[in-house]
């Protein structure tokens, strides 16, 4: 009996030894994959738009700067490129400093880009400038009115020239760098002009790691004149399956002629359009998620890898499949927090990125954002 209830005894103190060293190794290998991810994961996300405000005046014909402040507090965005944007222009807008009232008015920093800048009407006035500029609620850390090719309107015998008012801003966004993009482009029926400025602002977009190109592009997104944006940006509007997205004109929209482009690394999480009659246009906003330089993850990289094949920047279907199915094997390693294996395979991985680069079987870019976010991977995962 007493042999019985010892081994009893023994039996239970081995079972509750067991669980509790269990318990114990799931709860540390639950602090540990909690680390890496408060370590890889650093996720900042904000709301961008985009306005052609028309000078602030309405469908009515009317100017009233208050119903321009109050479209864009309806928005919701904390960064918003304006198009059409008057500085002591003229009467239609009071003569006054638009963009300087509207940030009064909403506690936002701004940059003004002029297209035009001309001598005052009477000395001693305001130089008249008409432009585009930007509204943000993050600092505003560098600011540049770049050139690009214009048909002037304010010219009775126009030629195609290189003019300013393309704004590029660098943007503090919590402590990430946000490269913001402005623009306008021509309104003509003949695309010549359009696709000469498409040109000229890659001329100055450099390839940031966070970069977003905001404007009226007054034309259609299957307008052949804009296919080469949409290879290196994503549309925003793209998640709406079931909305047009129409913003023109403001009162019976038929055109999407307005648009929030990202760059790769960026995740749209849901676009609006703001219904007001405030402008002849309708803002669009995009709710944006963005995290480190580099993928955070390999889940991350994986999807940036999605992104540039439905972006064509695969040769073929063959070599898209295989980065996928080492990115996939790689992600099932990073679930099991396998930190040699997973730099042994991204070492690996290299090695493929960099026979497929010799091959040219991946563009320029998709082998430079892939190699990078591998080094910076195997960098943070050998700290392990």
């Amino acid at each position: 009996m007493l042999k019985r209830y010892i081994s009893l005894c023994l039996t239970v103190f081995l079972i509750v030894s067991s669980l509790t060293f269990m318990s114990a190794t799931s709860s540390k290998a639950h602090a540990e994959n909690t680390d890496n991810e408060s370590r890889l994961t650093s996720v900042v996300t904000s709301k961008v738009a985009t306005y052609n405000m028309a000078a602030g005046s309405g469908m009515d014909g009317e100017y009233d700067l208050d119903r321009i402040a109050d479209t864009i507090r309806e928005t919701e965005a904390d960064i918003i490129g304006l198009q059409e944007v008057d500085v002591h222009w003229g009467s239609r807008s009071d003569y006054e400093n638009t963009i300087e009232k509207l940030a009064d008015k909403l506690d936002m920093h701004y940059f003004f880009a002029p297209i035009y800048d001309f001598d005052p009407l009477e000395e001693g006035d305001e130089r008249r400038q008409y432009g585009v500029g930007v509204l943000s609620k993050y600092p505003i850390k560098n600011a540049y009115n770049r050139e690009i090719t214009r048909l002037s309107t304010q010219d009775p015998d126009p030629e195609p020239k290189l003019e300013p008012g393309f704004l590029e801003a660098q943007l503090d966004v919590e402590g990430e760098d946000v490269w913001f993009y402005v623009t306008h482009l021509d309104y003509r029926g003949d695309p010549t002009v359009r696709e000469m400025q498409v040109e000229d602002m890659f001329d100055h977009m450099a390839e940031h790691p966070y970069s977003i190109l905001v404007g009226d592009l007054n034309a259609n997104p299957d307008a052949p004149e804009l296919q080469p944006v949409f290879q290196w940006f994503n549309d925003a509007w793209d998640i709406n399956l079931d909305d047009k997205g129409y913003t023109f004109p403001a009162d019976e929209p038929i055109k999407r002629i307005d648009y929030v482009l990202t760059s790769p690394r960026m995740d749209v999480n849901s676009t609006k359009v703001t219904d007001s009659l405030a402008s002849d246009h309708l803002p669009v906003t995009a709710d944006i998620s963005f995290r480190g330089e580099h993928s955070d993850s390999l889940k991350a990289m994986r999807s940036l890898a999605e992104k540039l094949v439905n972006q064509d920047e695969f040769a073929d279907e063959e070599t898209a499949h295989s980065i996928d199915i080492h990115l996939a094997a790689l992600e099932h390693y990073e679930q099991q927090s396998n930190a040699t294996k997973i730099v042994k395979h991204l070492e690996n991985f290299k090695t493929l990125l960099d026979y497929q680069m010799e091959k040219e079987h991946i563009t320029d870019r998709t082998y430079t954002e892939l190699y990078a976010d591998t080094e910076f991977l195997i960098n943070q995962w050998n700290k392990e």
